[in-house]
This record gives C-alpha cells, sequence and structure tokens, in this order.
C-alpha cells in the first residue's frame, strides 16, 4: 500500500515526522494531518515561519489564524478563518469539516463554534500585542498531503501575512486555492501571495490535471506556468502535488529562499519535505524555477 506525505518548505519535516509516525500507527490520513499540523501549530518557534501561536500579528495587533482540511474520498471540507484564542486551528476546521452542518466558519462565528466543540480558548492568544510589529519576511503557509494507499487527504495552517488589515483572509483555507483533494486524481497545496494566488483556484486546477494523467511535478509547473502568464509583475507560488499511484512533485516562481528557523542556509529554489513507506525518515527536496 503507497504511503506518500509532502509538506511545504523545509521547517515542514517535524510535522511529516509526526504524521508518518501517526499514519504508521495506523491512524487515519486525517488524524495523521492533524497531528502533524498541530505539532507547528502549538509551538512557538514556528512563528517566524507564519504559522501558529508564535505568527505574525495583523495591523491591529491581533494573531488570527486560518486553516481547513480535506479529504479526498467524499470530499469533506472543513475551515475556520480569522480564528483568535485557540492554539489548534487545523482542530476546530476538522470539527467544522465532521461536525458542523456548515463548510467554513470565521472570525466570532468559528470562536463560538470552538467553544462550543470543547476546544479550550486562550485569552492570552486573543489578546492584543503591544510590542509592535515584528520583521517577518515572508508568505508561508504550512501544507501537507497524506496519501494513505486509496485514500488521500489535505490539511494547511497559517498566521497569515504580516500586519494584515483585520479579517483578511488568504488563499490558503480556501476549497481549489490553498488546498484541494479527489481520490480521482490526487491533491495539492499552494503556498505563496494569497491575495493573488486565490484569483486562480491553483490547487484545483492542479488536480484536474492530474485526473487527466498529468505527472504532478508537470501539472503543477502548467498551473503556474498559465499564472505567470497572466501576470505582469513577480509573485509568489509553491504547489506541491501527489497523484494516487504515489508519485509527487512540486513547482515554483521561488529562486531564492532562507530558512526562517536556521539564518545561515539559503535554498535555490522551493524546499519542500517528503516521505514514502520506502524511506526510514523524511527527506528535504528543492525544487527550482523550470524556465
Amino acid at each position: 500500500m503507497n504511503k506518500v506525505i509532502l509538506g511545504t518548505w523545509s521547517f515542514s519535516k517535524e510535522a511529516v515526522t509526526t504524521t508518518r509516525d501517526a499514519l504508521l500507527s495506523s491512524q487515519s490520513s486525517i488524524d495523521s494531518i492533524e497531528k502533524g499540523i498541530n505539532s507547528i501549530e502549538e509551538n512557538m518557534k514556528y512563528g517566524p515561519c507564519i504559522v501558529g501561536v508564535g505568527g505574525p500579528r495583523n495591523s491591529h495587533g491581533f494573531l488570527e489564524m486560518d486553516a481547513a482540511v480535506m479529504n479526498g474520498r467524499h470530499l469533506q471540507f472543513g475551515a475556520v478563518t480569522a480564528l483568535k484564542g485557540f492554539s489548534k486551528p487545523i482542530s476546530v476546521a476538522r470539527s467544522v469539516m465532521e461536525r458542523c452542518t456548515h463548510s467554513m466558519l470565521t472570525a466570532d462565528g468559528a470562536r463560538i463554534f470552538a467553544e462550543k466543540e470543547g476546544f479550550t480558548f486562550n485569552p492570552e492568544l486573543a489578546s492584543k500585542d503591544t510590542n509592535g510589529e515584528l520583521p517577518f519576511q515572508c508568505h508561508d503557509t504550512l501544507g501537507l498531503i497524506v496519501l494513505d494507499g486509496d485514500d488521500i487527504s489535505c490539511g494547511v495552517s497559517t498566521s497569515g501575512m504580516p500586519n494584515k488589515h483585520p479579517g483578511r483572509v488568504g488563499d490558503s483555507a480556501l476549497p481549489g486555492n490553498g488546498l484541494y483533494a479527489d481520490v480521482s486524481g490526487g491533491a495539492a497545496c499552494c503556498s505563496g501571495d494569497g491575495d493573488f494566488i486565490l484569483k486562480f483556484c491553483p490547487a484545483f486546477q492542479v488536480v484536474q490535471l492530474l485526473k487527466q494523467g498529468k505527472k504532478p511535478k508537470e501539472a503543477c509547473n502548467i498551473v503556474i506556468s498559465d499564472m505567470t502568464n497572466r501576470c505582469s509583475e513577480y509573485f509568489e507560488i509553491s504547489i506541491i502535488a501527489v497523484n494516487m499511484k504515489g508519485e509527487y512533485g512540486a513547482g515554483t516562481t521561488v529562486a531564492s529562499w532562507k530558512d526562517p528557523l536556521e539564518k545561515d542556509k539559503t535554498f535555490n529554489g522551493f524546499p519542500y519535505v517528503a516521505w514514502t513507506s520506502g524511506m526510514d525518515e523524511p527527506v528535504c527536496l528543492c525544487q527550482e524555477i523550470i524556465t
């Protein structure tokens, strides 16, 4: 049975490792993704990666987080946006998927639902930060894809663009944009300039190409090429994808990326993490721009 896990950016290695351990202990693809993303969301050190409780605040000094999860077998989807006061937004998104009549909740509505479902509200996470804006530079989103035999799921989590307007929602938690999964093709996750990405539904487009038989790397590059042809200015996007055969790949417009956790480490392209059932440990790969 094919097992494949992909994670966006080099900092996803801990998430991929945690996801692998859960998957190998016979937990479902959704369970595994939730545990993997939780390991990053709740760790303050990943704040510079624009993920979780240590992430950047909005222009009014508040931490608003977005997260989403999707299972490709029944096209189940759940998301929360502009969520304040909770350390596990991906877990709240999963509860929306499984226990709510709606598919996406935002701001106060997401908070009310989370409290009703028993998630612990943390006033410190919902309070205003008076320390001012921190020097965050990137547009990163943690995205994970898990293929487990004939089942495939994906999940994303982000604290969003630094100094964003309150209530701003980018591409990450929007189905077809930041993520998409369908067992008839595969799954894809995106990271980058969300206000631009959401105009193109790139994750959905990639999965449609996988349905047509395109290889994951080729599908990513076709979609990115179409986007760049439509835009005269540079924009940042990176995509990871997995098909149902267990083949995987990536595409990017990122020529160089400095790891925010290892300042002396620079990648000549988009670093992503992969693990398959044939590997002992996850590996970090680097996808360069295709010209």
